[in-house]
């Protein structure tokens, strides 16, 4: 079993919880793609979700306390794609760690839509380009030839903003590319530029 696939959930953790939790998370999402955070209520959670509500209240305060604990499990799960490559690897290409982020966005589409949503708190994409920047200024300093590197420079500015923009596009459009392809077109992107994309795109 490789690095992601131990980190991604707790070990030993009890499968009636782990199952809970996933009906819990994909019943959020159902409604996160018809309504707001804010009109969403515990009923109407757990009975899309089909757990009781005595349950919820077992491991959560309320709706917020859920996304909270949602988002700490969604920044486990993405550390762990990131922790699945060595320098090594990256210094080969960046389009199989790409591919990796596509499909952890694709996977979690409704929370991370929401959570990545631009008119609301913007602490989950702040604490995923944390781990970004964190990576790219330290470990992966110098894989690439980027320019002098350094906290709140443009050029991290630029592709974390980018990146972002490309997987709430492809979220919007309905995933009409799979999670190679725009690996790929992002690789292209970042260690290209635009000016060599031309038709490709």
């Amino acid at each position: 079993m490789d690095t992601a696939e131990k980190t991604t959930l707790p070990e030993k953790e009890d499968p009636r919880v782990r199952k809970t939790r996933l009906q819990l998370r994909q019943a959020m999402m159902e409604l996160l793609g018809r309504k707001s955070v804010q009109e969403i209520t515990v009923r109407e959670l757990t009975r899309l979700a089909d757990v009781n509500r005595g349950t919820f209240y077992r491991h959560y305060r309320d709706i917020y306390d859920f996304l909270e604990k949602t988002e700490e499990g969604l920044i486990a799960e993405f550390t762990a794609v990131l922790d699945a490559y060595s320098n090594e690897s990256l210094r080969i290409g960046l389009v199989p760690i790409l591919t990796d982020v596509f499909t952890f966005a694709r996977r979690n589409a409704g929370l991370c839509e929401a959570l990545l949503d631009m008119r609301v708190d913007q602490r989950f994409f702040q604490r995923l380009s944390g781990l970004l920047y964190e990576r790219c200024v330290g470990e992966w300093q110098g894989l690439y030839a980027l320019g002098e590197i350094e906290r709140g420079s443009y050029v991290l500015e630029f592709v974390m903003a980018g990146a972002v923009s490309l997987i709430r596009t492809w979220t919007a459009r309905g995933f009409d590319r799979t999670p190679e392809e725009m690996a790929r077109l992002a690789d292209r992107l970042i260690r290209r530029g635009l000016g060599e994309i031309r038709a490709q795109g």
